[in-house]
């Protein structure tokens, strides 16, 4: 069976996953230079800044709930793109669907972790 301390280990390594993609995200407007848009640029910013520092604060542990806080932002981002009105700019579409993508996913693992304490048969 795994120890407690492995589980920690490998959630702060997926909420560190969580936390890149923020970080991407949130630079992805001044990389990609996005061109006329303005809301997505705005939208890049609150919710890849809004990623990273829960993420951060859920690989830390400060309060177990977060990967639900961070599964939320990441339903956000990556449906902004047609909530706001710019998914036929392919580089923010695609850096915000990316980024939603991946914070969905790793949250969804983090929440589930379960299966991460299960004892290998």
């Amino acid at each position: 069976m795994w120890k407690v301390e492995e589980r920690v280990s490998l959630l702060a390594k997926l909420n560190t996953v969580n936390a890149v993609a923020g970080a991407v995200l949130f630079v992805s407007p001044w990389v990609l230079s996005y061109e006329g848009s303005l809301l997505a640029s705005i939208n890049a910013w609150i919710g890849g800044l809004a990623l990273t520092v829960l993420a951060v604060a859920a690989a830390t542990d400060i309060w177990p709930k977060l990967n639900l806080a961070c599964l939320s932002i990441g339903v956000w981002i990556f449906a902004a793109p047609w909530l706001l009105d710019f998914s036929n700019n392919a580089d923010p579409a695609t850096s915000h669907l990316a980024a939603g993508a991946i914070a969905i996913l790793v949250s969804l693992v983090c929440l589930g972790g379960r299966w991460i304490t299960r004892p290998h048969q």
